[in-house]
C-alpha cells in the first residue's frame, strides 16, 4: 500500500502533466459568470437596447473563444512539431553547469540547449527539471540570448537555479511544456537527460591561520626559510637506553603509563607543501537530521573552502587530502577539482580521524562539533606544535541574530522560514544537547593551543 508521503508525491507529479493551467479555469469562471448576469439584466420584452447588447454581447463571446481556440492551435503546433522532429530522431538536448557565469554572478547557473523547438505564437517554452530521483525544480523559463531572431527554431539560454544544498545533483528528466500567450494551456512532454552538476562553496571571512609547511614532493625548489619536518614517519618512538631523558613526553606517560621520546626534527630547505586535511566524520548518528544534513553540512563546506583558499592566495602550494575516494571528474584546474571534492563530501562515521589525518604530513587540519574529542586530543597532545586545527562552531550556522550571514551565494542561501524550520527542528531535537556538549569540549581542548583557530 502506498504511503500517504508517496500518494501526495504522485498526485503533484500527475498535476505536472495538466493541459490547462489555473488561469484558464479562472478565466471560464469570471466569463461565465460574467454572462450570466450581465444576460439576466436585459429587460425580458424586445427592444433596440437589448438587441444590440445581445448582439456585442455574443459576438464578446465569440471574440474570446477564437482568441482561445487560436491559443490552443498555436500550442497544439509547436507541440506537434517538436513530437515529430523527437520520432525522426533530430531532437538534440544538452543540460550543463556554467561555473563561470555562477562565479561571476554569484548564483548556481545550469546552461540548456534544445533543437529543433519552436514557441507557440507570441507564447513561451517552460521547463522543469527532474533531479536526485524524485525531486523536482521548480516550473522556469530560460533568460536567452538577446540576440535570438523572431523565427528560430533553436532554444538556448541559462537558469539560475536557487538549490539547498552544496552537493552534487543529478539531471534525470527535463519536462518540457508549450504555452500559449495567455498562459492557458499548457501541454508537457517528458524529455530525458543524464546530466550531474555540483553546487559550489562560497569563501568568508575567518582569523588568521598560523601555518608553515611540513612536507615537500619535490626537492628542486628550494625555498628562502628552513622548515622544520618530522624525521621519521611517526614523531615519537619508545623510549631507549641511549635516549635523552629530556625528550620524554610526560603527558603520554601520565595517561598511558608508556615512556615515549619526541624524536628530532631535521631542517628541511625543501618544505613548501601545505596538506590540507578536512574530516566529515561524526560521532553521532544524523541521518534524518534535517539541521545536520543541510546548514551544518553546507557550514563546514564552507569553512572548509575557506581555509584552502586563504593558503592557496598566501602562496602556498596546497594539497587538500579528501576523507573519501571520490574522483573528481575533468576540470579546468586543481581549484576546481578541490571545489569538487568538498561539495560532494557528506557526513561519514567509517573513516576516523586518527586513521584519516597522516600527521607526519598535515599542516592544517578542520574538525567540527561532531569530531571526536578523544581523538583530537590525542592528535594534539603530539602534534599541536606542528598542525594548526580549524575548529568550525556548526551551531553557529543557526544563530537567530544573522542566519544569513555565513554565506553570499544565492544556491546555498535558504529562505527565511526554511532556515527557521531547521532551527526549530534543531531545537527540539534529542542531539542538540550531546553535539552542544561535544562542540564546548572540543573548543576548550583545542583552546589550550597557540595554533589552534575557532570559527
Amino acid at each position: 500500500m502506498m504511503s500517504i508521503p508517496a500518494l501526495k508525491n504522485q498526485i503533484r507529479k500527475s498535476g505536472f502533466y495538466i493541459p490547462f493551467t489555473l488561469y484558464f479555469l479562472l478565466f471560464l469562471i469570471a466569463g461565465f459568470v460574467a454572462y450570466k448576469w450581465l444576460n439576466s439584466n436585459l429587460r425580458e420584452d424586445a427592444d433596440a437596447f437589448s438587441d444590440i447588447f445581445r448582439l456585442l454581447l455574443t459576438i464578446a463571446l465569440a471574440f474570446a473563444g477564437v482568441l482561445v481556440v487560436l491559443a490552443l492551435a498555436s500550442v497544439l503546433i509547436s507541440f506537434f512539431y517538436f513530437t515529430w522532429n523527437r520520432k525522426k530522431g533530430n531532437v538534440v538536448f544538452k543540460i550543463s553547469a556554467d561555473h563561470k557565469a555562477g562565479e561571476l554572478q554569484h548564483k548556481q547557473t545550469v546552461r540548456l540547449f534544445m533543437k529543433p523547438v519552436i514557441k507557440p505564437l507570441f507564447g513561451f517554452i517552460k521547463l522543469r527539471l527532474q533531479y536526485d530521483q524524485s525531486y523536482f525544480s521548480d516550473k522556469f523559463s530560460l533568460l536567452e540570448n538577446s540576440s535570438r531572431k523572431f523565427f528560430n527554431n533553436t532554444l538556448e539560454g541559462t537558469y539560475h537555479w536557487p538549490l539547498p544544498q552544496i552537493k552534487e545533483y543529478h539531471v534525470q528528466k527535463a519536462i518540457l511544456y508549450f504555452e500559449d500567450v495567455f498562459q492557458f494551456f499548457s501541454i508537457a512532454v517528458d524529455l530525458p537527460a543524464n546530466s550531474h552538476f555540483f553546487t559550489q562553496p562560497s569563501g568568508r571571512k575567518m582569523n588568521d591561520l598560523n601555518v608553515a609547511p611540513r612536507k615537500t614532493e619535490e626537492t628542486n625548489t628550494r625555498i628562502e626559510e628552513l622548515r622544520k619536518v618530522e624525521g621519521e614517519y611517526l614523531n615519537y618512538k619508545n623510549f631507549e637506553g641511549n635516549d635523552d631523558v629530556r625528550r620524554i613526553v610526560w603527558k603520554i606517560y601520565a595517561k598511558n603509563k608508556e615512556l615515549v621520546v619526541r624524536i628530532p626534527e631535521i631542517m628541511d630547505p625543501y618544505a613548501s607543501h601545505i596538506y590540507l586535511y578536512a574530516t566529515f566524520f561524526t560521532t553521532f548518528n544524523v541521518n534524518g537530521n534535517g539541521a545536520a544534513e543541510v546548514p551544518f553540512l553546507n557550514y563546514f563546506k564552507v569553512f572548509t573552502w575557506t581555509v584552502y583558499q586563504d593558503l592557496v592566495k598566501r602562496g602556498f602550494d596546497v594539497r587538500f587530502i579528501p576523507d573519501h575516494e571520490k574522483q573528481a571528474p575533468n576540470v579546468a584546474d586543481e581549484q576546481q577539482a578541490v571545489k569538487y571534492r568538498i561539495s560532494t563530501s557528506k557526513w561519514q562515521t567509517n573513516n576516523e580521524l586518527r586513521t584519516y589525518c597522516k600527521t607526519s604530513d598535515a599542516s592544517v587540519v578542520v574538525i567540527h562539533s561532531m569530531s571526536d574529542p578523544q581523538q583530537v586530543q590525542e592528535i594534539l597532545e603530539r602534534h599541536g606544535r606542528d598542525i594548526s586545527f580549524v575548529f568550525v562552531k556548526l551551531t553557529d550556522s543557526l544563530k537567530s541574530q544573522n542566519p544569513l550571514a555565513w554565506v553570499q551565494w544565492l544556491f546555498v542561501q535558504h529562505e527565511k522560514d526554511d532556515i527557521e524550520k531547521y532551527r526549530i527542528g534543531w531545537n527540539i531535537s534529542p542531539l542538540r544537547a550531546r553535539v552542544r556538549q561535544n562542540e564546548r569540549v572540543i573548543e576548550e581542548i583545542i583552546g589550550k593551543y597557540q595554533n589552534a583557530v575557532v570559527s
